[in-house]
């Protein structure tokens, strides 16, 4: 294990992230809010540690894949020791766990929350929580990577061990490239959106901090009825578009806006078209049995239920309605769409469409091999013959995915006495969806959880966000060999 390199590595990235704790510090000074003292304390610590693990000299050899492993996973973690600080410096989350939990879960861009009244909040501290989930959502490392050209540590192992999805696309020759085209794109769409919300009716400083809590499939919001407190349907549909578009992988939308406009980036992708279809049956399927068991208006109707299924499929979290009022079947296919997620190389969670898409084509395959023994059928994907050893590993994550999921809920249980809270809040973390079913439902936060169950839920979340493998991989005795 390279330590000195990685050492080196995380000062890098604790030192990013001092830097953009200056913004939340200037606005504080500029309010004149009691929290600016909180936010400075929080620099000077951060930046003190950065500076310290900056001057470690670099290891002679280059980072193996198990470096890498290990590098993303603490410098998530470390993200969330800094992202906390302010919180618990200005008092605003008095409680350390709660803290970290509440840091965790912008960073991950999970948004479960333990705070019970949001409005209250500094704005110098509800820009910073939305913050951390923008930073989340495309990625620290890879921002890292993006930024520090001269970070020399074996970007493509990174890469791939943070950006979520069965492979890493490298778009350009070199890796920090591949990282500054995500970046710019993202941002692109970010800006977009910040202008739409603000001429539809938010304040500047309500839609940048929803932007950034969109573009990362995040879900805080400045409010605490979320994105209900606007009652405004055109801000609704502006955001489901807008979760829609995130939760698709960001490859296509750089072939899209340079390299020509066409169209058949996005149509040719066998992923998308899946993830679509999947967003169109729900959306019809949940509303017609809802207005046909209780009526009601349907143009409100469709709206809460395209809205509701974006936030959920895109793990983002923002709430117009409470779905715990749904039939049960809309409940169900809530619960399904949390835990199949957005599309790969999107910001969205969950075990992603494209690997839920191939293990449907595979067990079509299976079942017709088991009715005619001698046809020879290989699954594609756009034309392309997927390699049985692929389908194996997708079929490994996903088992990998529901053993977590069914350890952490019997870990969780030790202190929560309700399964479906214990389910779904587990469910919600691995999936950093942020809200679940039970008393962490849509109406609910998490505050009420105990201590122990907060900081499983928190590992869930970086486990979720890093997709099982690049965290527990951590524990294998061999890894830790030389």
């Amino acid at each position: 294990m390279q330590f000195k390199t990685i050492f080196k590595a995380l000062g890098m990235i604790t030192g990013i992230l001092s830097i953009i704790l200056l913004i939340p510090t200037c606005y504080a000074f500029i309010s004149e809010t009691s929290d600016f003292m909180a936010f400075l304390v929080s620099f000077a610590i951060s930046f003190f540690i950065s500076t310290v693990l900056v001057f470690i000299p670099k290891s002679k050899s280059n980072l193996k894949a198990r470096d890498s492993y290990a590098l993303v996973t603490f410098g998530w973690i470390a993200a969330g020791f800094v992202g906390c600080l302010p919180y618990y410096f200005s008092g605003c989350i008095p409680s350390f766990t709660d803290a970290y939990f509440e840091s965790i879960s912008g960073f991950t861009t999970t948004g479960a929350s333990i705070l019970t009244d949001i409005e209250s909040m500094p704005p110098a501290i509800l820009l910073w929580r939305s913050a951390t989930q923008w930073l989340g959502g495309m990625g620290i490392i890879v921002f890292a990577l993006a930024v520090i050209p001269h970070l020399n540590i074996g970007g493509m192992s990174i890469f791939q061990a943070e950006v979520p999805g069965p492979t890493a696309e490298k778009l350009t020759p070199r890796i920090q490239d591949t990282a500054k085209v995500l970046w710019f794109v993202y941002l692109i769409f970010t800006v977009i959106l910040v202008i739409l919300l603000w001429i539809s009716g938010m304040t500047l400083f309500e839609a940048i901090n929803h932007s950034f809590t969109t573009m990362s499939t995040g879900g805080f919001s400045t409010s605490n009825s979320s994105v209900a407190g606007f009652h405004s349907p055109l801000i609704e549909w502006i955001i489901t578009l807008f979760m829609i578009i995130a939760g698709v992988n960001f490859a296509l939308h750089y072939r899209f806006l340079f390299q020509g406009w066409k169209i058949g980036e996005y149509t040719r992708d066998s992923e998308l078209r899946f993830y679509l279809l999947v967003i169109v049956i729900s959306i019809t399927t949940i509303a017609a049995i809802i207005w046909i068991r209780e009526g009601g208006n349907i143009a409100t109707l469709i709206r809460d239920t395209s809205f509701t299924v974006a936030s959920i499929l895109t793990t983002t979290g923002f709430g117009t309605a409470d779905y715990e009022l749904w039939p049960v079947y809309g409940q169900f296919i809530l619960m399904f769409l949390m835990i199949m997620g957005g599309c790969a190389g999107s910001t969205a969670g969950g075990i992603k469409s494209i690997r839920f898409m191939l293990v449907l084509k595979y067990m079509y395959v299976e079942t017709l091999k088991m009715i005619h023994p001698n046809l020879i059928r290989t699954v594609k994907i756009q034309d392309s013959v997927v390699e049985r050893n692929v389908l194996a590993n997708i079929l490994g994550f996903i088992y990998l995915y529901t053993a977590v999921m069914i350890v952490s809920v019997l870990l969780v249980s030790i202190e929560t006495n309700d399964m479906i809270t214990a389910l779904g809040s587990v469910i919600a973390s691995l999936g950093n969806i942020g809200p679940g079913f039970g008393t962490v439902g849509p109406t609910e936060n998490y505050a009420h959880l105990g201590s122990f169950t907060k900081w499983i839920l928190s590992m869930d979340m970086v486990m979720g966000r890093l997709e099982i493998l690049t965290f527990l991989v951590l524990f294998l005795p061999h890894t830790w060999k030389k």
